[in-house]
């Protein structure tokens, strides 16, 4: 009795010497080794994987999702349709693009999505013919938010507006930004925040836009005449950080605590660019715009709070919007080439354009606006 007391005494001692390598979950592709939760993390941590929402987990529910994995074939889940990584790519790889596409009047706006080969894979037609959208944001559990710059309809009251779109095409109005007394800036660009709701931009606002239109609370205020005119808003989807991007060269950073930090400020003495369209790659934030050497793609840098110009093109096309696809890099640049609407993919190498979609609907009331990547 004392011998197997003794020998119980001494795996217990050797299992508290063995350091704690976590439990092993039996997944679809065999056994997985995930570490155990974090006993001392603060937040919300419901699947219980040891990272919090707090701390990036962008799939609180699924012990697989979590900024502590590694998603490639070695680990098994390179083609499980998962972001294992949260680092906002679903298996490391390039599905395509959205775009946003106006109509005539009669044949409404859609969005079409297309394939990583540049082919329509499906479109949705918007149920309200008359609007004239320019802005998009993926949907937070799906569907889109557009944003209207115009109608149709010439006797319309709601003419610049955000809508929610179903799935099905469904439009909801969820804010009137037609009147100017109150907008005077206008509607810019849009995003979605992972946190649960929209980003707008007006001119002079940053606001957060609940989902169900229930409130615009702005984030950030300017004067756009004097020190900076939000034009273009993009997120970095892995820790919450909301870059906006003035239309005069401007670039101010939105904590996800709400902290504004205007890195660039408006000089109107110095009015270098135009910007069109901004982004958040992997690498940094990326606009696109034009100015006095044509059409340019920029990086900005944090350090010497500046742009600095990644490639220049000179097309006879006019750009609308830009986007990138970070797994197989260079950028996507929608624009209206005469009667065809298309969709460019830039060399990021020497900006180099080659067609990536040409629309089937050769008609300039078609045109291309705004885009995001698949992945």
């Amino acid at each position: 009795m004392r011998q197997h007391a003794l020998v119980a005494s001494l795996l217990l001692v050797a299992c508290g010497d063995k350091p704690d390598d976590g439990p092993i979950y039996n997944g679809e592709t065999g056994d997985t080794y995930v570490p155990w939760p974090d006993d001392t993390a603060s937040g919300t941590d419901d699947d219980g994987d040891g990272f919090t929402v707090e701390a990036g987990d962008c799939d609180d529910g699924d012990v697989y999702v979590n900024p502590g994995w590694t998603e490639n074939e070695a680990e098994g889940n390179a083609a499980d349709g998962k972001d294992n990584d949260c680092d906002g790519y679903v298996d490391e790889s390039f599905r395509g693009i959205v775009v946003l596409q106006q109509g005539d009047g009669s044949s409404p706006a859609r969005i079409v999505g297309v394939d990583d080969f540049g082919d329509t894979e499906w479109e949705v037609p918007l149920d309200d013919p008359t609007l004239i959208p320019y802005f998009m944001a993926p949907g937070l559990d799906s569907g889109w938010l557009i944003g209207t710059l115009g109608s149709h309809d010439g006797a319309a009251e709601v003419t610049i507006a955000l809508y929610s779109v179903s799935a099905e095409g469904n439009t909801t109005l969820l804010w009137d930004l037609s009147d100017p007394e109150v907008y005077e800036f206008g509607l810019g660009g849009v995003a979605a925040h992972p946190d649960g709701y929209y980003l707008v931009c007006t001119g002079d606002t940053v606001s957060a836009l609940e989902p169900d239109g229930s409130a615009l609370t702005p984030l950030m205020t300017s004067d756009p005449e004097a020190d900076f005119f939000s034009f273009d808003v993009a997120v970095d989807g892995v820790t919450g950080e909301i870059g906006v991007f003035g239309l005069y060269g401007e670039f101010a950073l939105i904590s996800r605590d709400g902290a504004v930090e205007v890195k660039r400020p408006l000089d109107p003495d110095n009015i270098e660019y135009v910007v069109w369209s901004g982004i958040k790659r992997a690498d940094g934030w990326y606009s696109g715009g034009s100015g006095t050497s044509g059409w340019r793609v920029m990086r900005f840098n944090v350090s010497q709070n500046d742009w600095v110009e990644k490639i220049s093109f000179d097309e006879e096309w006019t750009p609308h919007f830009l986007e990138t696809d970070d797994v197989n890099g260079g950028f996507f640049v929608s624009s209206t080439d005469a009667t065809y609407p298309i969709v460019w993919r830039l060399s990021e190498e020497d900006g180099t354009a080659a067609p990536f979609f040409r629309s089937p609907y050769e008609d300039f009331d078609f045109q291309l606006w705004d885009l995001y990547t698949r992945y």
